[in-house]
């Protein structure tokens, strides 16, 4: 997904071919936003027109935790900007792709060049793929928000671009109390180092690729030293789509 935000038109985001479901792309930012614009640059052929070999975008929705704002989007070569009303709002805002422009074939994938998110004039993307970048690999395949329950969480981690953590436990049970924990990162091989309070810890992390049908994804394993010891748990990536 880091083609999406690079600033080049030359390098591509696409879909796997046949992905079942609604295609979605996940923002999670470090500090609460405003998104009121959006934009979308589709892949272009050597004469400079709309590559419609592949799926393009037709109709969009940004959503964030409280509602849905629909864009439509001509099959243009030109990057397109579309206001958001109302705007998004909030740490976590979801690009959901739910309509397409054809392309050369019923299975050919959703491809987009250049996705933009702007608070007014202000662009709120175009610093994410050039930190990514920045990191190691086993590093970039951390940054996700993990939960250990998709349907009622009780531990949620997220490891943002900047290096920074947090880690939120809600237990169900009464005679567990919660905790909230923020501190810095990094990742190198199969480890994991937490940095909080001026301590660090070094845990273990396995990932291990889980082909489901209707929802292949990776599960995070943690073991080791931990700042706290609920965080030894297994974790899956958040839902694609918010509810």
């Amino acid at each position: 997904m880091w083609n999406l935000v690079d600033d080049s038109g030359a390098t591509v985001w696409c879909s796997q071919r046949q992905s079942a479901g609604k295609q979605a792309i996940n923002f999670t930012f470090e500090e609460p936003v405003v998104v009121t614009h959006i934009g979308l640059l589709f892949p272009h052929g050597k004469d400079g027109a709309v590559d419609k070999s592949k799926k393009r975008p037709k109709m969009v929705f940004v959503a964030d935790v409280g509602h849905r704002v629909e864009a439509k989007f001509k099959d243009s070569p030109d990057m397109q900007f579309l206001e958001l009303t109302p705007p998004a709002k909030g740490r976590r805002v979801v690009i959901e792709f739910d309509d397409a422009w054809p392309g050369a074939t019923d299975d050919a994938p959703l491809c987009i060049a250049e996705l933009v998110l702007k608070n007014k004039n202000k662009e709120l993307t175009s610093e994410i793929a050039q930190k990514a970048r920045g990191m190691n690999t086993p590093a970039r395949k951390l940054l996700h928000q993990w939960h250990d329950d998709l349907s009622a969480p009780t531990r949620t981690l997220l490891f943002n671009v900047d290096g920074t953590f947090s880690y939120r436990f809600s237990p169900l049970m009464d005679d567990q109390k919660p905790a909230k924990l923020k501190g810095r990162w990094s990742a190198g091989g199969n480890t994991l180092t937490l940095e909080v309070g001026g301590k660090s810890f070094t845990l273990q992390t396995r990932l291990t690729r889980v082909d489901d049908a209707d929802d292949p994804h990776t599960e995070l394993a943690l073991s080791g030293d931990a700042p706290h010891p609920s965080m030894i748990e297994n974790f899956k990536p958040a839902p694609l789509l918010l509810p």
